[in-house]
């Protein structure tokens, strides 16, 4: 299993891996490669430019990558708001 998502700072990454099975309704345990350090985290399916998570009509659907604050590398990428890609 396998896919690519969008990350905090605009671009576009392929996940390093995901887990079979979901940890809450809206998110799934994954990780991304950033210059060379893994970043733990989830994915979540959100429309673009929604940033609460909510379903927009007329908006296509996108696959984002939330990084976990607390974790190893978070630092890795941007905190806060998503750039458009």
């Amino acid at each position: 299993m396998g896919g690519r998502a969008l990350c905090s700072d605009g671009k576009i990454r392929t996940l390093k891996r995901i887990a079979e099975t979901a940890d809450t309704f809206f998110s799934v345990p994954a990780a991304v490669t950033v210059k060379g350090k893994t970043v733990s985290g989830f994915v979540s399916v959100d429309s673009i430019a929604d940033l609460e998570g909510l379903p927009v009509p007329g908006r296509p659907a996108v696959v984002r990558f939330i990084a976990v604050s607390y974790g190893r590398n978070a630092q890795a990428l941007p905190e806060g708001a998503y750039r458009e890609a």
